[in-house]
């Protein structure tokens, strides 16, 4: 009697991320639209929260890249399947850690974006950024 197979560690942690992100896209696009409103305080606050929270994920998903070096547990057949095995579950294309680490680090992008298109704090980046331009135009032109 044989069992089933496990299923990669990253399968279900990774199936999960995507009703997740499509839920993330779609209040993206609302917020895009005016349709979501964020005061600007708290939005100062979750944009702290969460800058902590991409560092901490940038770090795993850069730790993460080592899971894939190759595992040596003896040049048989038993050690090859080991090493074989938990190099897909860690480094794996299909499920594994290190996938699923990047994927979860692109929803926390979405999420910032989310909160500042909520807050407006794109409309004052463009707006500054067009005024410093301003500036450096109008000190080149002093300069002639």
């Amino acid at each position: 009697m044989t069992e089933a197979p496990l299923p990669p560690f990253g399968a279900a942690a990774g199936s999960a991320l995507v009703p997740v992100a499509g839920k993330v896209e779609e209040v993206k696009d609302h917020a895009a639209a005016g349709g979501l409103k964020i005061d600007l305080v708290a939005a100062e606050k979750l944009l702290a929260r969460l800058a902590e929270l991409r560092l901490r994920a940038a770090d795993l998903v850069r730790d993460s890249e080592t899971l894939g070096t190759p595992l040596h547990f003896g040049d048989n057949w038993v050690g090859r399947i080991m090493a074989d095995r938990l190099r897909s579950v860690a480094a794996g294309e299909d499920g594994g850690v290190a996938p699923v680490l990047a994927r979860f680090h692109e929803l926390l992008d979405s999420a910032e974006a989310i909160i500042r298109l909520a807050a407006g704090l794109y409309q004052n980046t463009d707006q500054q950024a067009t005024d410093a331009l301003h500036r450096a135009a109008a000190r080149l032109q002093l300069g002639e």
